[in-house]
C-alpha cells in the first residue's frame, strides 16, 4: 500500500513538471495573458486614450440662433472636421507604462455627421457618430449624444448649456501594426515580439457638461463669436489583442479621471440656413512618462470645423 502511494505521488510530480514546464518559458511554452488592471489616471497609457477622447468631445462648434426662432421638430444636419496633431516619438511611447511604442499616427482627421433636432422649451438634441467604416487603419464604432439650450439671452449675448457623452469603441493595430512584422521579434523593430497584426480595441468613453457664450457684432450680424469651457469624466479602456512570440496577449487597461476643456471660435452665416463654424481647442492632459519623470501638462491642441444646415 506504501508502495503504491509512493507511484502515485511520483506520477503527480512529474505531471506537475510538465506542466510548470509548459508555463515557464521553454521552446513549446503558450502564453495567454488575460489580466485586467487598472492604471492611474497620469499613465503613459491613460494619457493615450484620454487624448484620443479628447479629439472626439462633443464640444464647441455652436451653430447660429435660428432666425425664425426655435422651433419644436426643427432640424439641422453639418459635417464636423477635426484636426488631428501627428504625435512625435516621445508622445507614441506608451506601451508598458511608458517603455515601448504604439503605433498612434493612425488618421489626419476625425470627421462625422452631427444632426440637430429641436426639442420643446428651447432644447435641441445632438447625435454625431463617425461613418463606421475603415479608414486610415482604424474601424470606429462611437456614438456621441448630446442636449444643448440658450439660458440667457440679452440683446446681442447669448449664455447656453451642453450636456454630452459618447460611447463606443475604435478598433486597429495600435501595438503590432503590420510595418513591425518585417523585424525580429523582440529587435529594437520590434520590441514587443509581435508575430501577426493585433486587432485592439480602445473604449473611449466620456460625460461632460459646458457653458457657451456667444455675442453677435452689431452691424455684423452674419458674424458670431464664442467662447466655451467645460468639465469631463472620461472612461477608457485599452484592450490588447496581440499575437506575440510567447503567446495571445489580450490584456486589458483601464482607467478613468476628470478633465477640463476649453474651446473658441467663430461662426459665419453663410445665407439664411447655412453657416460655416471654425473653432480652436484645448485641454490640458497630465501625464508621468516614465516612473521616475516628473508629471506633465501634454495637452491637445487643435483646430475644428463645422458646415451646417438647417432644414425647418
Amino acid at each position: 500500500m506504501q508502495r503504491r502511494i509512493l507511484s502515485l505521488a511520483a506520477i503527480a510530480l512529474a505531471v506537475s513538471g510538465v506542466a510548470v514546464a509548459q508555463t515557464s518559458g521553454g521552446p513549446t511554452s503558450i502564453y495567454n495573458f488575460n489580466q485586467s488592471y487598472h492604471i492611474g489616471f497620469d499613465r503613459p497609457e491613460a494619457w493615450g486614450l484620454k487624448y484620443f477622447a479628447s479629439t472626439s468631445l462633443l464640444s464647441g462648434l455652436p451653430v447660429t440662433k435660428p432666425s425664425e426662432g426655435y422651433k419644436f421638430g426643427s432640424i439641422n444636419v453639418g459635417i464636423e472636421t477635426d484636426w488631428l496633431p501627428s504625435l512625435d516619438a516621445g508622445q507614441r511611447q506608451i506601451g508598458f507604462n511608458g517603455t515601448t511604442p504604439e503605433d498612434l499616427n493612425k488618421a489626419p482627421v476625425f470627421i462625422r455627421p452631427i444632426v440637430r433636432i429641436g426639442l420643446p422649451d428651447k432644447f435641441t438634441a445632438i447625435v454625431a457618430a463617425p461613418p463606421p467604416f475603415h479608414v486610415f487603419g482604424v474601424t470606429p464604432r462611437l456614438l456621441a449624444l448630446g442636449v444643448e439650450r440658450p439660458l440667457l439671452e440679452r440683446g446681442n449675448w447669448t449664455l447656453g448649456w451642453r450636456g454630452y457623452g459618447q460611447f463606443g469603441w475604435i478598433k486597429g493595430a495600435f501595438t503590432c501594426p503590420a510595418n513591425v512584422l518585417a523585424f525580429a521579434p523582440g529587435s529594437d523593430g520590434n520590441p514587443t515580439e509581435c508575430v501577426g497584426k493585433s486587432a485592439d480595441v480602445a473604449s473611449l468613453r466620456y460625460a461632460g457638461s459646458e457653458f457657451q457664450l456667444a455675442y453677435a457684432i452689431p452691424g455684423h450680424p452674419s458674424i458670431v463669436p464664442h467662447v466655451a469651457a467645460g468639465g469631463n469624466f472620461i472612461d477608457g479602456v485599452f484592450q490588447v489583442d496581440a499575437m506575440i512570440e510567447d503567446g495571445h496577449d489580450r490584456t486589458k487597461l483601464w482607467t478613468h479621471g476628470g478633465t477640463f476643456s476649453t474651446s473658441g471660435g467663430l461662426t459665419f452665416a453663410l445665407t439664411k440656413r447655412a453657416a460655416f463654424t471654425v473653432d480652436v481647442f484645448y485641454t490640458p492632459l497630465w501625464v508621468k512618462r516614465s516612473v521616475n519623470a516628473p508629471t506633465m501638462n501634454d495637452g491637445l491642441f487643435n483646430v475644428r470645423a463645422l458646415l451646417s444646415y438647417s432644414f425647418r
